[in-house]
C-alpha cells in the first residue's frame, strides 16, 4: 500500500513537472512588447500618480470624442476595427488599463473596479477629456458603469459591449461557459502558477470560448493576447483583480443611471449571457438595446462594421455638448 501510495505520488509530480515545463511562459520585457504592439498613434502618458497609460487618440479631431475600454486580459487593439469604421466622424481614445497591455502595473497596486476609475479619471484629466462618449467591452464596461456613477457630468452618453457589472440571473446560469483560467484567477492556491505557466493554448482556448465568429480569429490575434498577458506585472495584476471581484459583494445602482446609454450584445455569448444585457436595459431607463443573433462576447471584433454602424447611429442622435 506504502509502496502504491509512493509511486502514485511519484506519478503525480512528475506530471506536474511536465505539464509546468510545457506550459512556462517567462514575462517579455515592456520594451519589447512596445516595440511590437506601440506603433502608428500609440503613445505613453506618465500619470501623477507615476502610473505609465498606452493609450491612442485617432480619428476626427471635430467629432464627437469616443472613449472607449477593453474587456479583461485584452488591450486597446479589440477596438482597432471600431476606430477604422467610426475614425472618419469621431474621434476615438482608447486605452491599455491597469494590468493590461502595454500599460503593465501601475504603483497603487489597485486593479479592482474603483481603482481602475481612479485611473481613467487621471487620464482624461492629464490629457485634457472634458467630456466624452465612454464605451466598454466586458471589464470595461463595467468599468465605464462605475465611471458613469462617479463622473455622470463628464460623460455625454453610454455606450456597452457584453458589459460586466451586475449578477448573471439565475435563469441564465446554465448559458455559462467560462474559460478554466478565470476560475482559477485570484485564487492563493493558483495564482503563482498562473503567474508563471501559461501555454499558447490558454489563450487558444479563452477565444474560441469567446467568439462565436470564428474566422476573426487567427494566429496574430492569439500571439498579441498570449505576448501582452505576458507584460511584466500583468499576470500578478490578474490575480489581484479577480481576488477583488470575490471581495466585492457590492451591488451598483445602475438605476441611478441618467445618461443616455446604448447596450450592444451577442446573442451567442457564453461568458456574459444575454440576459444580463436585458436585465440592463430593464434598470437604466431610456437605454436601447440591440442583440445581435450568431455573435458571442466581443461584437466590435467579430462584426465590427455592424456593430460600428449601431454605435454611430447612437452618437448621432446625442445633443452636442461643447467643452
Amino acid at each position: 500500500m506504502k509502496k502504491s501510495l509512493k509511486y502514485g505520488f511519484s506519478l503525480m509530480a512528475l506530471v506536474l513537472g511536465i505539464l509546468l515545463y510545457m506550459g512556462w511562459a517567462s514575462d517579455i520585457p515592456h520594451d519589447v512588447l512596445a516595440e511590437k504592439y506601440a506603433v502608428e498613434a500609440s503613445d505613453f502618458v506618465e500619470l501623477p500618480s507615476g502610473a505609465r497609460a498606452h493609450y491612442r487618440i485617432q480619428g476626427n479631431d471635430e467629432g464627437k470624442t469616443l472613449v472607449l475600454l477593453h474587456g479583461s486580459n485584452a488591450s486597446l487593439h479589440t477596438w482597432e476595427p471600431w476606430v477604422e469604421a467610426l475614425e472618419a466622424e469621431y474621434l476615438v481614445v482608447t486605452i491599455d488599463l491597469p494590468g493590461h497591455g502595454l500599460t503593465g502595473s501601475t504603483p497603487a497596486d489597485d486593479y479592482s473596479y474603483a481603482g481602475m476609475v481612479a485611473f481613467l479619471r487621471e487620464f482624461t484629466e492629464t490629457i485634457g477629456l472634458n467630456r466624452f462618449v465612454l464605451g466598454g467591452n466586458s471589464m470595461g464596461g463595467a468599468v465605464t458603469l462605475h465611471y458613469a456613477l462617479a463622473y455622470p457630468d463628464q460623460l455625454d452618453g453610454l455606450v456597452l459591449l457584453d458589459a460586466a457589472g451586475i449578477p448573471v440571473p439565475a435563469s441564465a446560469g446554465h448559458k455559462i461557459n467560462r474559460p478554466i483560467a478565470f476560475d482559477l484567477a485570484g485564487r492563493w492556491y493558483s495564482d503563482w502558477i498562473l503567474e508563471n505557466v501559461t501555454p499558447r493554448g490558454f489563450v487558444t482556448d479563452a477565444l474560441d470560448t469567446a467568439f462565436t465568429v470564428k474566422n476573426v480569429v487567427d494566429d496574430k490575434m492569439i500571439d498579441r493576447y498570449w505576448e501582452l498577458v505576458r507584460h511584466p506585472g500583468n499576470r500578478r495584476a490578474t490575480g489581484l483583480r479577480f481576488t477583488s471581484y470575490r471581495l466585492d459583494k457590492g451591488t451598483m445602482p445602475i438605476e441611478n443611471i441618467k445618461l443616455p446609454t446604448l447596450i450592444l450584445w451577442g446573442e451567442d455569448d457564453s461568458l456574459i449571457p444575454v440576459e444580463v444585457g436585458f436585465e440592463f436595459e430593464r434598470r437604466i431607463k431610456g437605454s436601447q438595446l440591440i442583440v445581435f443573433p450568431g455573435v458571442g462576447h466581443t461584437p466590435m471584433e467579430e462584426i465590427p462594421e455592424k456593430s460600428a454602424i449601431a454605435a454611430a447611429t447612437f452618437l448621432r442622435a446625442l445633443p452636442h455638448t461643447p467643452e
